[in-house]
């Protein structure tokens, strides 16, 4: 019978990680950096433990770009997502939000290396539609003040009585 280290696995004995517990203790408090391809930090907004294979294959069927992408883990729930093409890159930021099993993902553009623990991924853009207003209201004054609300208003479109803002909310 073999002697035990102390730490319940006996001589002899291997322990295996999980890819994911693997990437996290490796990986805690190192760099993320961006390939030399345009490239985007993104997570899925969820607390649920998830396969990265499964959430690397729905964004791969749901993103409709013209030229490659490549995901690869970077940490627990982070992906790096490197474009070959710029303009894919812009369409998929102009389709945001993006969903993974009814959660959000959210990213942002990843231009230079940065700590693991200073990434934060904390809000995503979102269409408000504003119905009849009334005709004593200025609707770019109206439209500035409610993006000022929350992160920022990114664009507006005015239709008649109906104005249409998109504006990045904190998640």
């Amino acid at each position: 019978m073999a002697e035990s280290d102390g730490a319940g696995a006996e001589e002899g004995e291997e322990i295996s990680l999980l890819t994911e517990e693997l990437i996290h203790l490796t990986l805690k408090e190192s760099l993320v950096t961006p390939d030399d391809k345009p490239t985007l930090i993104c997570t899925a907004w969820t607390n649920k433990r998830f396969n990265p294979e499964s959430f690397k294959a729905q964004v791969k069927s749901i993103w409709k770009t013209k030229k490659k992408f490549v995901i690869k883990v970077v940490g627990q729930n982070l992906f790096l997502i490197s474009f070959d093409s710029e303009e894919d890159l812009e369409l998929i930021m102009e389709g945001r939000p993006w969903l993974f099993r009814k959660s959000l993902i959210l990213f942002e553009r990843l231009c230079s290396a940065i700590e693991r623990e200073k990434i934060q991924l904390i809000s995503s853009p979102f269409w408000l539609k504003i119905g009849s207003c009334s005709p004593e209201f200025d609707k770019k004054d109206l439209s500035h003040e409610i993006g000022s609300t929350f992160r920022g208003l990114i664009r507006s479109k005015i239709n008649g009585d109906i104005c249409r803002l998109n504006i990045n909310m904190d998640v």
